[in-house]
């Protein structure tokens, strides 16, 4: 494999690193791992590719773009294409908007990387693959394989697991008054 496989990425140092940086965040904080290639554990094994999209922000100026719609081939399937597309219940806005306005406070917060907190079994993570950089700072250097261990952004199925494993957690852990108002709300 061409190891020059994203241009843009290899003439920009200052990007290369930081796109390094969150990848080896990901893998510190545990949401990806790397893969010991002559381990070839899952019968199923998708590589997802990956870019990175620019933002005007001082504390991320960039993110890396997970595509799960991406084909191999017009005869292959993408991720998005084997997983379930089931509308979440939170779809409904003007309910959402007037449950929001129902009470006379509101509260509403955006909890860092949320879909990473919700974990993957061990045989569906080799569909989650994805390439990197041996050495982030090269790049000519090897490529190294990575799966996820967490559920992904941007895959189609993910607004549905972790809404329904909020729902999960409300309904086992609801006896604190927070979560029992959460579940009225929530869970309608």
């Amino acid at each position: 494999m061409d190891n020059t496989w994203n241009k843009n990425l290899s003439q920009d140092p200052k990007l290369l690193k930081k796109y390094g940086d969150i990848i080896a965040e990901q893998e510190r904080r545990a949401f990806v791992e790397t893969v010991d290639e002559k381990e070839q554990k899952g019968v199923k094994i998708h590589y997802i590719p990956h870019h990175p999209i620019h933002k005007e922000s001082s504390t991320t100026p960039i993110r890396i773009v997970y595509n799960c719609s991406c084909r191999q081939s017009p005869s292959h399937p993408s991720l998005s294409d084997c997983l379930m597309d089931t509308p979440p219940k939170l779809n409904d806005l003007t309910k959402l908007l007037v449950q929001f306005r129902a009470n006379q406070f509101a509260t509403c917060t955006d909890i860092e990387k949320t879909f990473l907190h919700v974990g993957l079994i061990e045989e569906d993570r080799d569909v989650t693959r994805f390439l990197w950089l041996s050495d982030p700072t090269n790049p000519g250097s090897q490529l190294k394989t990575y799966r996820f261990k967490a559920v992904l952004f941007g895959a189609t199925s993910s607004p549905f697991i972790l809404n329904t494993t909020i729902q999960k957690h409300l309904k086992q852990f609801g006896n604190s008054e927070t979560a029992k108002n959460s579940r009225k709300r929530y869970l309608r």
